[in-house]
């Protein structure tokens, strides 16, 4: 954000810096928030917590592959 106003103010001889590009912040921003946030997020949990989420999912994988096998283990008997 700061990068683009301070673009805009360099090379625009404008006394009217922040009013129309302050328009075209808030949607960039909009978009790119998020996915800082959910990088910063993935890595948090990797590196920080120790969360692996491919572990997390192959567990659920597991339990779901048991509990199918189970219902039809029930189902034939």
């Amino acid at each position: 954000m700061y990068a683009f106003q301070l673009t805009n103010a360099l090379y625009k001889n404008s006394a009217k810096i922040d009013e129309i590009e302050i328009y075209w912040l808030i949607p960039i921003l909009m978009v790119i928030t998020p996915i800082v946030y959910l990088i910063r997020l993935k890595l948090f949990d990797k590196l920080v917590l120790g969360i692996d989420l491919k572990k997390i999912e192959a567990e659920l994988d597991e339990y779901d592959r048991k509990e199918n096998e189970a219902q039809h283990n029930n189902e034939i008997k």
